[in-house]
């Protein structure tokens, strides 16, 4: 029998123990009362990640066995986060890497598979391959959904590109979701594309029918007469509409700004509009050095990934408990809207129910959980993935 003690905050950061109380099988057998004093640690449900490229020198869209994907995924199990989907880049074939992430989907390890690109703008590729990217064609589309087998939850699409409602209808007739991003579209496009896919959606019982692939990077900057997609897509997670993508390493966006798009989420009413992704490549959980990325080469300075040439930023380094550590003991946001940010708005967007391979969403005795624990520094010193 084992004892956790801290603040116990469900996937919605509601505060509901002082501790856990878990059996030798990894059963909880009691969820302490909140007393007097609370603990100074906290614990939280397993973390939740839809948007990460891989992780402990291995790279999900260039491995070519189980045993690779397996390393990506343990060097993110190993700082909480029990549940992912592994996201592929731009390639001009994107079959094998499917083939071979169904398989980790189908053995419990992977909530699904999300394809960033190739479907993007030629302008803002970022660290995709511009000799991948292309416009949308249905019927290369429906090849891939049929070969992922339901695995592929989600795909980043330019809104303004040719065929992209036309894309995006396809996805969810497979049950993925589209991912507005990588795009140089007006507000218009994305005011559009946003207003449409959510009727579509909705007509076919879909509460959330897309989201944004980290919000304000490979997009037009917000502007005062031309506000751009950011725009669309923030009014559209206000609206319930869209989960919106961030990626809080402080890196990628100042964490001041991810701190106000959470607020403005959450005080329209959305408390789970908003997921914290890492966008992680190979070398996070790594040392600084020379990595890959969908055949691109990477090098890692002082912890940020960069493009060897070009110098694009490539991808993220940290895991989500370390961004939680980051947004929280740097002031910009409160504990309960980074575990919102980590867990329930990640759920909310793939429509999960708390039963899939290491989520849990509220903390039931009888049951195993999945749950990470923060000591009063928010360094995580344990993990369990039922």
């Amino acid at each position: 029998m084992s004892v956790f003690e801290g603040k116990v905050l469900n996937a919605r950061g509601e505060l509901v123990g002082g501790g856990l109380e878990i059996d030798d099988d990894g059963v909880l057998v009691n969820l302490l009362p909140v007393g007097d004093e609370l603990a100074h640690g906290w614990i939280t449900p397993g973390l939740i990640d839809i948007h990460n490229h891989g992780g402990g020198g291995a790279s999900f869209p260039d491995e070519t066995d189980l045993d690779g994907v397996y390393t990506g995924i343990e060097a993110h199990r190993q700082l909480g986060t029990t549940a992912m989907l592994a996201s592929t880049v731009s390639m001009i074939d994107p079959v094998p890497a499917i083939e071979n992430l169904v398989k980790a989907c189908e053995a419990g390890q992977l909530l699904g598979i999300h394809m960033e690109g190739p479907y993007i703008s030629p302008h803002k590729c970022g660290a995709q391959n511009p000799a991948a990217v292309r416009n949308p064609d249905v019927d290369e589309l429906r090849t891939w959904l049929e070969v992922g087998k339901g695995w592929i939850k989600s795909m980043t699409i330019a809104p303004e590109v040719d065929n992209a409602y036309e894309a995006a209808c396809l996805l969810l007739d497979f049950g993925a979701l589209p991912s507005w991003g990588h795009t140089s579209g007006t507000t218009a496009d994305a005011r559009d594309l946003i207003a449409r896919t959510t009727e579509y959606g909705r007509s076919k019982g879909i509460e959330v029918p897309q989201t944004a692939t980290h919000l304000f990077n490979a997009m037009p900057t917000l502007a005062h007469r031309e506000p751009g997609p950011v725009r669309e897509l923030i009014a559209s997670a206000c609206r319930g509409e869209t989960v919106v993508e961030l990626v809080a390493d402080t890196i990628h966006v100042h964490p001041d700004l991810v701190g106000d798009v959470v607020r403005v989420v959450e005080d329209s009413g959305q408390m789970a509009g908003v997921a914290f992704v890492t966008d992680a490549m190979a070398g996070a959980g790594m040392p600084d050095g020379d990595y890959i990325l969908g055949s691109l080469a990477v090098t890692i300075i002082d912890g940020v990934a960069r493009l060897t040439d070009g110098g694009a930023i490539a991808g993220g380094t940290a895991r989500l408990a370390e961004e939680i550590q980051r947004m929280v003991t740097g002031g910009h946001l409160d504990m309960e809207s980074a575990v919102r940010c980590c867990v329930a708005g990640p759920a909310r967007a793939l429509g999960l129910r708390g039963d899939e391979p290491g989520v849990t969403l509220d903390f039931e005795v009888g049951k195993k959980p999945n749950f990470v624990v923060f000591d009063a520094d928010l360094n995580m010193t344990h993990y369990q993935r039922a």
